[in-house]
């Protein structure tokens, strides 16, 4: 992979494995204190700023984060190293990464301060941290906080799980889109076949067989979308007439109009028609023939004679 990929590949992968353990290590200081109450004589109402909701809020950011990281994240990175970025899914990918951990964090003691967290609670004892208060009316108050929190919580799940299914349909649609286009791309305008090869240079073709650079367009169109856009004009001069043999040879290089005639599939008739219809050539006068081969020329090529340039 070029420096570019390397760098975006390390994001992805801060963001895809970083994020998740350090909200894991922050959810420690919420689910310790939870479980050592849960499980003693008091109640696991509330102790300080904490109760049950709060935890299990914290704790589903966590889920909601190595969901994405596991789910998502992972077949961003395998894109990535297949040199397939995709920058609309990881712009949404690291926003909502960052939005857990915003949201994370303001539930949490300190927010934002994981270190002076962790000073503290390895400073303090639980019994003297998190002592359990009986008013009636913080009791309310701390219900009503938790409630507002759930609500919170409900909304940007909300938000997380339509950008998901927004993305779904992003893919979906690129993924028909693409398939739309190899069907365009395996049509041809042409009875007979193209034949592929992958290391075409159009600006070569055009030198080798002494084409014009006016036709360069429409012999793109013909290589690569085997589609009809006008003639070929090949240039090649000759001492009467025009030259064949260059035509002649790029039909026999790059179709099977050749090879079809040699095999009796179609007339010699027919091959000129065939190819007169997309060819053109110059004479050494400058005048353009509209209909370059003919059963003599043709015929002298097929039985391996020489070509001459007058013909």
């Amino acid at each position: 992979m070029t420096d570019f990929y390397i760098a975006i590949y390390i994001l992805m992968v801060t963001f895809t494995l970083l994020v998740p353990f350090y909200l894991a290590g922050r959810l420690w200081f919420a689910f310790s204190p939870f479980a050592i109450n849960y499980y003693s004589k008091e109640r696991a109402n509330w102790y300080n700023d904490w109760n049950t909701q709060r935890f299990l809020i914290v704790l589903n950011l966590f889920l909601v984060s190595l969901s994405l990281s596991f789910f998502w994240g992972g077949k961003i990175l395998e894109d990535i190293h297949a040199e397939k970025i995709d920058f609309t899914q990881i712009l949404f990918y690291i926003i909502l990464q960052i939005l857990a951990v915003i949201l994370f964090e303001v539930k949490m003691e300190h927010p934002f301060k994981p270190i002076q967290a962790f000073k503290k609670f390895k400073k303090n004892s639980y019994s003297e941290r998190f002592e359990f208060r009986e008013k009636q009316d913080a009791a309310d108050k701390i219900e009503h906080h938790s409630n507002e929190l759930k609500r919170e919580f409900l909304k940007v799940g909300t938000k997380i799980s339509n950008e998901l299914n927004n993305q779904q349909i992003i893919l979906s649609e690129t993924n028909e889109l693409a398939k739309h286009n190899n069907i365009i791309l395996q049509e041809s305008d042409f009875a007979f076949e193209i034949k592929k090869n992958p290391n075409m240079v159009i600006d070569d073709i055009l030198r080798d067989y002494f084409i014009s650079k006016d036709s360069e367009r429409v012999l793109s169109d013909f290589l690569l979308r085997k589609k009809n856009s006008g003639k070929i004009l090949f240039t090649k001069p000759a001492r009467n007439g025009v030259s064949v043999k260059p035509i002649l040879d790029f039909f026999s290089t790059f179709t099977n109009v050749m090879e079809s005639c040699k095999s009796g599939t179609i007339t010699q008739a027919e091959t000129c028609k065939i190819i007169n219809a997309v060819t053109s050539a110059k004479d050494r006068l400058g005048n353009i023939a509209e209909e370059p081969i003919n059963s003599r020329n043709l015929s002298k090529y097929l039985s391996n004679s020489d070509v001459q340039d007058d013909i």
